[in-house]
């Protein structure tokens, strides 16, 4: 008899919740093949196959090809092993806690097409119109999971045994047969053995219970009525509305507070429902349909108007933010709701986390909600939707959460660090863990101005960590913004005293072009010319940057272009109303009597706060300022963010800040309707100290007076301010470029996600004959900087 071959495969990657080792025995069975299957956490899956070398040849091939689409494998290592011992069977193992320096874990899958089918189907009792159906290949995953190997008892899913009897077989059959499509799936239940969802109004009075079809029937009335839902999820609690009817949204608006402008997320149940109103390319319905869910933000059309979408949902933008159904809820909602779109925003205080567990749920939402469908699984982990606009074919990731995390980040370069962690900055906050070269960044926290937020970013990240399986003694260093007074710094050196560790401050602007360096693969000895942009960030002398041209390496950098200084008379206050900004420029800009002329000219005294006294105020404490040299306690910005908001404002587009980044986005909107080529414009730059200065003195000026003239389009004027700033910033990166020799110029921070300013830039720098890079897979904005700010700490740890 010819002896047998045996080997041992090793298969590391998103090997576990997707699927694969039921893939691996059905594949080992079909060839004939025995031996074991073993889980073993973060170290992967390892195989032993006893059978004819064909056979195992033939498997090896069939792994690659046929694979689960959701799974990845990072690599497979195949070890020939010499032994007498028979394999007589096929068998998967017990998992094991196996450490290695991945996570094996995908994020949450949306629902398949073969699960929705069994939840349309009447002839399977248990799953049919069952909200919670899953598979092996679909469903919840980090938002469930409290710790690896994935499986059920390590999950919130253990509340849930599965059933021994049901129609027309049992969970317990189906997990067991090697056939079926949930053979060895952790998180699936039936009608009969798993969570379900009960309706109850705001005073936790229960309305329906029983009857599943009931309960969204009644639902699905009440919003049809008018009133908000609040509707517990995947990894939190979404508020829900109509999105067509104008009384319901701005009664929703009301109710939130501060939400006075910022922009809804809808939910429509095909993208037939809107593909008369918006662009939609092929790259986006890609997204919109992959297994990820997404809201995708969509240009509006020219027909939009004539849509079923209010105009109050996204006031003011010239795009709006759509995701397709992911979960068995979503659905049967859109079942009794009929082909309209829906308003599917995160349902939570303004600055304050999702409530995850329902007592709470009712406490935070009971002046937002009327209704509440809630259901009994427990939420681990929560994780909001993420966000997505696209720039032609590259994804610019806005928040990057669900569907996303915990999936990691592979650093070009090798690490004998064995981990560290970074706390990010203070608004639009991820936190990361580093172990080895890998980056595993946080689901999205937010702005961390509260408590609530700095607890929930802690226990992310150790929840991360505990995920990883990092030791305390493996962690290295800390790592955080440079400001002094962030909270997300106070975190830092809490952790720091906490594992014995260093922390190292890295300058804000200097980590969103680290994470753009390490996303394109820049090599350990290369520079790049980096623009970064954004509203705000902590600079090296003290003052605000935020819109800088650095010649960078991964262990230094050098600010070799900015913005000119302009005076932030009243600090944060000109963030919030651009009127202070544009005043403070004004004043730096002109003399006293030509300014105060403007000032009644365009009654800026009427978009502050305190009018007149504050105007005043504002004019005394700039001449003090001037009488004193400069030297008066008045802080200085380089920030793009800042220019933005004071274009915006003077072309009448918007003359107060709700939410972050409005002034600009309704300015990028605005713009889109203009023609630059109409206007006589330019900005203009100089050298001081090796430094190049973009003049935004003589811009504001110059916009001034086009101003004067009655006729000329204010779109066109916008439209042109998009041009020639992003003109100002290729030229003087070309330039550093150039006398650098360097060939590579990119493009980070907040402002990167305004595709009139992106793409023109792009345009330039390839023109010159220089590569650009720009980000695909991090985020442009604040949610990328913790990334940049382990790959900072890295270098300053081991130098």
């Amino acid at each position: 008899m010819k002896k047998q071959r045996t080997v041992e495969i090793n298969i590391n990657g998103i090997v576990q919740g997707v699927g694969f080792r039921p893939f691996l025995f059905n594949l080992a069975r079909s060839l004939n093949l025995n031996g074991t299957i073993l889980n073993r956490g973060n170290a992967g899956v390892k195989v032993i196959l006893q059978g004819n070398s064909d056979g195992i040849n033939k498997f090896l091939e069939d792994i690659k090809l046929k694979k689960p689409k959701i799974s990845y494998i990072e690599n497979l290592i195949v070890k020939e092993i010499e032994t007498y011992k028979e394999f007589i069977h096929l068998n998967i193992e017990k998992s094991e806690d196996g450490r290695g320096v991945s996570l094996t874990l995908p994020p949450d899958i949306a629902i398949c097409d073969s699960c929705l089918m069994d939840m349309r189907n009447k002839n399977l009792k248990k799953y049919y119109n069952y909200p919670f159906i899953a598979c092996a290949v679909c469903g919840p995953r980090y938002t469930t999971v409290k710790e690896l190997p994935y499986d059920r008892e390590r999950s919130t899913m253990v509340q849930f045994p599965l059933c021994k009897n049901a129609e027309p077989e049992s969970c317990v059959k189906e997990y067991s047969n090697f056939q079926n499509r949930r053979f060895h799936a952790q998180t699936f239940a039936c009608s009969v053995c798993g969570p379900n969802y009960k309706l109850y109004d705001k005073r936790k009075t229960l309305i329906k219970s029983t009857n599943i079809d009931a309960i969204i029937e009644e639902t699905a009335k009440r919003i049809n009525e008018g009133e908000i839902a609040a509707i517990k999820g995947i990894g939190g609690v979404h508020l829900v509305c109509l999105a067509h009817d104008d009384k319901t949204i701005l009664k929703l608006r009301r109710r939130k507070g501060k939400r006075k402008n910022k922009p809804f997320a809808l939910m429509i149940p095909n993208l037939k429902t809107v593909d008369k109103y918006l662009n939609i390319s092929e790259e986006e319905k890609e997204l919109l349909t992959s297994f990820r869910r997404p809201i995708v933000l969509l240009e509006k059309s020219v027909s939009f108007d004539n849509s079923m979408i209010s105009s109050f949902v996204a006031p003011g933008l010239n795009n709006i933010g759509i995701m397709l159904p992911y979960t068995g809820i979503h659905y049967m909602l859109f079942d009794h709701i009929g082909n309209q779109p829906l308003v599917y925003t995160s349902g939570n205080k303004s600055n304050i986390p999702m409530a995850i567990e329902n007592d709470k749920i009712f406490d935070q939402l009971y002046n937002l909600a009327d209704i509440f469908l809630l259901h009994n699984r427990t939420i681990y982990q929560r994780a909001d939707d993420s966000v997505i606009r696209m720039h032609n074919n590259k994804v610019k990731l806005i928040r990057r959460s669900r569907g996303y995390v915990p999936e990691y980040f592979a650093l070009p370069f090798e690490v004998e660090t064995p981990a560290a962690i970074s706390t990010g900055p203070e608004l639009a906050v991820t936190g990361a863990l580093l172990r080895k070269n890998r980056v595993f960044p946080t689901q999205h926290i937010g702005n961390v101005t509260h408590l609530e937020t700095y607890e929930f970013l802690n226990e992310s990240l150790q929840h991360m960590k505990k995920l990883l399986q990092i030791k305390d003694s493996e962690i290295m260093y800390i790592a955080c913004d440079a400001h002094p007074s962030f909270t997300t710094t106070k975190l830092a050196q809490e952790l720091s005293i906490q594992y014995n560790v260093k922390t190292y401050k890295i300058q804000h602007h200097y980590a969103h072009t680290l994470s753009l360096m390490a996303e394109n693969n820049i090599n350990l000895d290369e520079k790049i010319v980096g623009i970064s942009v954004d509203g705000v960030g902590y600079g090296d002398d003290g003052n605000i940057w935020g819109g800088e041209v650095f010649l960078s390496g991964y262990k230094s950098y050098e600010r070799l272009g900015q913005l000119q200084y302009q005076p932030m008379i009243g600090g944060d206050r000109c963030t919030k109303f651009p009127a202070r900004m544009a005043a403070s420029i004004i004043l730096n800009s002109m003399e006293h009597e030509e300014s105060r002329r403007i000032f009644e000219k365009i009654r800026l005294a009427s978009d502050l706060e305190y009018e007149n006294v504050e105007l005043n105020a504002i004019i005394s404490q700039f001449e003090h300022y001037k009488k004193s040299s400069y030297d008066q306690n008045i802080p200085l910005t380089s920030s793009a963010g800042r220019i933005f908001d004071t274009i915006s404002y003077l072309l009448g587009v918007s003359n107060l800040k709700t939410y972050r980044g409005e002034p600009a986005m309704k300015l990028e909107g605005f713009a889109s309707k203009g023609n630059p080529d109409r206007i006589d414009l330019e900005i203009k730059y100089y050298k001081k100290d090796n430094i190049f200065f973009i003049n935004t003195s003589e811009l504001v000026v110059n916009i001034l007076s086009l101003l004067e003239n009655p006729k000329i389009n204010r779109n066109d004027i916008a439209a042109k301010f998009h041009m020639i700033f992003a003109e100002a910033f290729a030229d003087i990166a070309t330039i550093v470029a150039d006398l650098n020799k360097i060939d590579k110029v990119g493009l980070t921070g907040g402002v990167a996600y305004n595709s009139l300013f992106s793409n023109a830039i792009k345009d330039i720098i390839l023109k010159n004959g220089l590569k650009f890079l720009e980000h695909d897979k991090i985020p442009p904005g604040d949610a990328g900087i913790s990334t940049g700010q382990l790959i900072g700490g890295l270098f300053k740890h081991s130098p």
